[in-house]
């Protein structure tokens, strides 16, 4: 398992992170993808890739961009309220972490995240996702999780 470092600065800078990675790994490869990593994942270009894991994880249509996705709906009463600073990048206030982001983690935790985040740029999420330029002919397909237990 290997974690893609990325640098959160525009999609296509996110995505060559991530080509850059597979091409180090040996065998086939899945790739997992979380909120904004979803797009990234989506966007792969690398051949070995096999299957696309979205785990709570955005999945814009070709030409969409992340805050297409977001802004589809009305946001969550206790969703926070992003905007990015003035160099363009966007921060997870605090209020974020106790309400949406982190809810269920101890207080602690909660520190060493707001502390830790990474901001992720404004450009990031107003690129267009374009899958078909990667290669793939089709588009992944999703299910309802289930409950185990």
């Amino acid at each position: 398992m290997i974690c893609a470092p990325l640098p959160l600065t525009t999609l296509g800078d996110d995505v060559g992170a991530l080509d850059r990675l597979c091409a180090r790994a040996e065998g086939d490869i899945v790739l997992v993808g979380h909120a904004y990593a979803g797009a990234v994942i989506g966007a792969a270009k690398f051949e070995r890739v096999k299957l696309l894991v979205y785990v709570a994880a955005l999945a814009p249509d070709e030409g969409e961009t992340v805050a297409d996705v977001f802004y589809r709906e009305e946001p969550h009463p206790k969703a926070p309220r992003l905007a990015p600073d003035g160099n363009g990048f966007i921060w997870m206030p605090p209020e974020g972490f106790e309400n949406a982001f982190a809810q269920d983690a101890a207080s602690d935790v909660k520190s060493v995240l707001l502390a830790t985040q990474r901001p992720i740029h404004a450009k990031c999420i107003q690129e267009k996702v374009s899958p078909a330029a990667s290669g793939k002919t089709s588009r992944p397909g999703f299910s309802s999780p289930r409950m185990i237990g």
